[in-house]
């Protein structure tokens, strides 16, 4: 028979940045892309969403969970780590989300406007900005009615192709899983425990990046995967591929975007590598490309 499933992407943690970054997915369309008129659109994958009723604006990228942690240690290898900074001898990132992928509490699965809901920090009852990026007491998107949502259909079993895009590079890494809708489609029923429940496994050993529609621009390099220390036991977590410049703020506070320090690891190619929008050029990032 039919089923209705919701795709979701695990993974994109928000580190530094401003109102401006975060990253997101692109492809298959996804409910903040009305129509999927944005898609794999090269530099655009933030230029979706929707605007509240209070009147802010809620772009694609904007569409996320913020200031989670995990509550025990760190589970990850140490070659999946994308950000090794060690300032004065203490790692700021060690209670992370991707340290330990999967097991971070996290206030919606689908995501919510600003990031922040219950206040930032939690229990304030200001109603504005949050510092490192977002904003509180957005909806979240399972509740929220988006205009123009466009289902994607695939056969079970088949092999497909999905990919999401960088507009700040916090580094971290990703896993996709799935969801059924119930036949109401209420999508109030799309939990955390829910998703967990059909984690998917990659189907190649490659990644690649492409700029826009154009697949003639894709690069495919060997993709960073592990089983080892995610959640649910034996899931598949991805590295995120491309590396921020090597400071501990990833090149957000750089006047351009070069890496004049290096890189955190080694890029799978060249160029691909930096931070993307950083507070000189919050505009215009340098990684309009998504990651498949």
């Amino acid at each position: 028979g039919n089923m209705s499933l919701v795709l979701f992407l695990s993974g994109l943690v928000l580190l530094f940045g401003d109102v401006n970054g975060h990253g997101n997915m692109v492809w298959p369309p996804t409910w903040f892309d009305k129509q999927g008129h944005i898609g794999m659109k090269k530099g655009e994958a933030c230029n979706g969403g929707v605007v509240l009723e209070d009147g802010r604006v809620a772009p694609s990228c904007m569409w996320f969970n913020n200031y989670t942690f995990i509550e025990g240690p760190e589970t990850l290898e140490d070659s999946m780590k994308t950000y090794l900074n060690r300032p004065y001898g203490v790692d700021p990132f060690a209670k992370h989300p991707w340290r330990s992928p999967g097991a971070a509490h996290i206030f919606s699965p689908c995501g919510v406007a600003g990031g922040n809901p219950w206040g930032c920090p939690i229990n304030d009852l200001r109603h504005g900005p949050c510092p490192g990026g977002g904003y509180s007491y957005g909806p979240y998107a399972e509740y929220y009615k988006f205009p123009g949502v466009l289902t994607t259909t695939w056969k079970r079993g088949s092999v497909v192709e999905a990919a999401w895009s960088i507009m700040a590079n916090h580094g971290g890494g990703y896993s996709y899983r799935l969801c059924k809708l119930p036949p109401s489609g209420n999508k109030k029923s799309l939990t955390e425990q829910c998703f967990q429940k059909i984690p998917l496994k990659f189907a190649s050993e490659n990644q690649w990046i492409q700029y826009g529609n154009d697949k003639s621009t894709r690069i495919t390099f060997k993709a960073n995967y592990t089983t080892v220390g995610t959640t649910p036991k034996g899931s598949q977590w991805a590295k995120n591929p491309i590396p921020a410049c090597n400071t501990v703020d990833g090149g957000f506070l750089q006047l351009d975007h070069d890496c004049h320090t290096g890189t955190q690891f080694p890029p799978p190619a060249p160029g691909l590598e930096g931070y993307g929008d950083n507070i000189f050029d919050p505009i215009d990032s340098n990684l309009q490309f998504s990651i498949g």
